[in-house]
């Protein structure tokens, strides 16, 4: 096992982005050498997951200096990049890390932004504008155009015509700074894309003149401060001596004659710069050069948020589509009714959390009268959940044919899921087989909510579990009895039930199903399944539910 270094030690730059079902992306930057993850607040990364252990993984530096994933010995394990985490795995950029319903994609910083290069050239800045004060100047009393001013609006209206027609994101950039190098005859220009907090570039593209310059591209931290926090337009030239700036820590590149960065902002935030550069060159920099390209910089933002903005409506649209699609198909993978058995009543209710569901459940009557029922509930939410769902619907009904034994038939579902799903995920389930003529209920329950048995005198959870379905090839499920007399009701259900959440965020367990024994004994299915709803609604109040709610009952009729 690999020790973390010491917190006196330096550690390297990274940070992980979380992706959970219910929320928004967070980004967290590894600042310690020592961080853990899981589901109790105390972790240096809490993360709300009803999968994931109190302490679940921890990412730690080694002795080597580079980052290592470690599980610590969750429940439902830990897996980089597709393959459970056994024994401590070194983290590489980029790497995807699946803790129960999240994904953390761990990233490795660079010391520097990767779009221009860094030297010690002492530069100056000749002109430097806020942004307003640039897109105001049409509220004031226009001052007479010089050539200058004509050619720098003559090549604004010709960039506008051409972005007006849509192009597709990854396009966007490229055709941008390709029309800057085609109007501006530049050396090098290129559009930086920031990320959220600032402080480095997420995209780059980049143009040269000469086909034979590789060079990189960086820009000081200390300009891109200015730039960024004053959203000002700024002109460089290259110069001897430069008292302002001859502190600074990076400035841009050397053999630069001239420069020119202008911020992209949308609303009130920049999300980018524009870099144009002339090499070699004794071309004079003007003010309306600089306003030009803070221009064409607005221009770019403007384009970029109606692009993200149109994209992300037709996605949206397709999403809609494809949900509402699954949601059918799905809907029609449920039973339409339950069957009638002579002396019971049966009853199904699936209300999915989103369009579609990770929940099942079934009923299937043999030529025998046996009955044989699952409920079931996969991993996850969404359309990947309910292709794993489709999937046990499937291989229940084909499975159930044979007459096995319920210990059985999980077990013979539990090796048919290991070969198809995902190693991240997972399904806890039930299943049992009633015999109408005994009232005895044969089941076995691999990891699953226990339901309630509700009789005359008492309710009682069926609570003996074992493995969950899709873990391990080989597993074993235990075979297990009750009896249901006249009145007798068995009570199934996933998590969604037992973890409805009151405003104040507290659980509702198993303490208001109990405490209605008395109303729910010698009641039909469907008479119990409406009651448990209503246990269910009137204790989330306004608050929304957050999981899917599925609920199946089979009650014994009084005087059978």
């Amino acid at each position: 096992m690999t020790n973390p270094v010491s917190t006196g030690s330096q550690v390297p730059e990274a940070e992980v982005t979380v992706f959970t079902p219910l929320l928004s992306p967070t980004r967290h930057q590894l600042l310690e050498s020592y961080v853990t993850v899981g589901r109790s607040v105390e972790c240096s990364i809490p993360i709300k997951d009803r999968y994931l252990s109190r302490k679940h993984a921890e990412l730690i530096v080694g002795t080597d200096g580079r980052w290592m994933l470690r599980d610590c010995g969750s429940a439902n394990g830990t897996y980089l990049n597709g393959l459970r985490v056994e024994q401590d795995q070194r983290l590489r950029s980029g790497d995807r890390i699946r803790l129960g319903d999240t994904e953390v994609v761990f990233h490795l910083e660079q010391a520097t932004d990767r779009i221009l290069a860094v030297s010690n050239s002492k530069i100056s800045a000749t002109f430097a504008i806020p942004v307003r004060e640039i897109t105001e100047e049409r509220a004031v009393e226009p001052a007479p155009l010089t050539q200058t001013g004509i050619e720098r609006l003559r090549t604004l209206n010709i960039l506008s015509a051409e972005l007006i027609e849509d192009r597709p994101m990854n396009q966007l950039f490229g055709f941008v700074v390709d029309r800057v190098m085609e109007h501006l005859k530049p050396s090098r220009a290129a559009i930086g894309l920031l990320t959220d907090n600032g402080t480095k570039f997420s995209s780059v593209e980049v143009r040269r003149a000469d086909k034979d310059d590789s060079s990189e591209l960086a820009i000081s931290k200390t300009l891109l401060d200015e730039l960024i926090l004053g959203k000002k337009a700024m002109a460089f030239m290259d110069i001897a001596e430069n008292e302002k700036l001859s502190q600074a820590k990076s400035i841009v590149m050397q053999g630069i004659r001239s420069v020119l960065c202008a911020p992209m902002t949308i609303g009130d935030g920049v999300v980018g710069l524009l870099y144009v550069d002339f090499l070699h060159t004794q071309r004079s920099i003007s003010e309306d050069d600089v306003k030009l390209v803070a221009q064409i910089a607005r221009f770019a933002a403007m384009k970029l948020e109606t692009t993200r903005l149109r994209e992300d409506a037709i996605q949206k649209r397709f999403m809609e589509e494809e949900m509402r699609t699954a949601h059918i198909v799905q809907k029609g993978l449920l039973p339409e009714a339950p069957p009638n058995v002579n002396g019971y009543t049966l009853a199904g209710r699936n209300q999915p959390f989103r369009s579609v569901s990770g929940d099942y459940y079934d009923f299937v009557v043999r030529a025998d009268g046996k009955i044989y029922f699952v409920i079931a509930d996969v991993s996850g939410k969404g359309v990947t959940a309910a292709l794993i769902m489709a999937g046990l619907q499937s291989s229940f009904r084909i499975f159930a044919k044979g007459d096995p034994e319920p210990a059985t038939l999980v077990t013979q579902l539990n090796t048919s899921l290991r070969e198809t799903i995902p190693r991240s995920k997972f399904v806890t389930l039930f299943a049992g087989r009633l015999d109408p003529s005994t009232g005895r209920v044969e089941y076995a329950n691999a990891g699953h909510v226990p339901p309630v048995l509700v009789t005359r005198e008492n309710s009682t959870e069926l609570g003996d579990t074992d493995l969950i379905l899709g873990m391990r090839t080989l597993a074993d499920y235990r075979h297990q009895e009750v009896a249901l007399g006249p009145g007798d009701s068995l009570i199934l259900f996933t998590d969604g039930i037992t973890e409805a959440e009151d405003p104040d965020g507290t659980e509702l367990g198993y303490g208001a199903i109990h405490a209605a024994r008395g109303e729910l004994f010698g009641k039909s299915a469907d008479e119990i399944a409406d009651a448990v709803e209503r246990i269910v609604m009137n204790y989330v109040g306004a608050t929304s539910l957050t999981d899917d709610l599925t609920l199946m009952v089979i009650s014994g009729s009084i005087g059978n």
